[in-house]
């Protein structure tokens, strides 16, 4: 059987495991670290690849630096964090409103319109 972690035993897990490993470059690495320093509170915690993504985006002493790739799919919702996202807007040549891209106020993401996430670093920031 396993048990889901509160988030406040999640972001103390993130934190130890970036003091002992330093930056993580997948998104992949980021969570076999966290689940590492998880087992160590209770062997029966598990966490999924989202679950720490957006826990590691909402918990403020991280840095995310995502390196992106050309899509041509339209995004709502950040793919870092999940909030909504803020269109940015520009002026053309016609005097018209155009969106060129997107941010996040949560976690700081920003994207052209036809960018998407390829591979996400996280690195503490404090």
């Amino acid at each position: 059987m396993y048990k889901i972690p509160k988030e406040e035993e999640v972001r103390k897990a993130l934190y130890r495991s970036l003091k002992k490993h330093g930056p993580f470059s997948s998104l992949y690495q980021l969570r076999e670290g966290v689940l590492q320093e998880l087992r160590k509170m209770d062997e029966a915690y598990t966490i999924s690849i989202p679950r720490t993504r957006t826990v590691t985006a909402r918990s403020g002493f991280v840095k995310i630096t995502v390196k992106k790739r050309h899509e041509r799919r339209k995004m709502d919702k950040c793919p870092v964090c999940g909030k909504e996202l803020k269109k940015i807007k520009n002026l053309s040549l016609l005097g018209e409103k155009v969106v060129v891209g997107y941010a996040c106020t949560l976690c700081g993401y920003r994207g052209k319109i036809d960018e998407g996430p390829l591979r996400y670093i996280f690195h503490l920031s404090r």
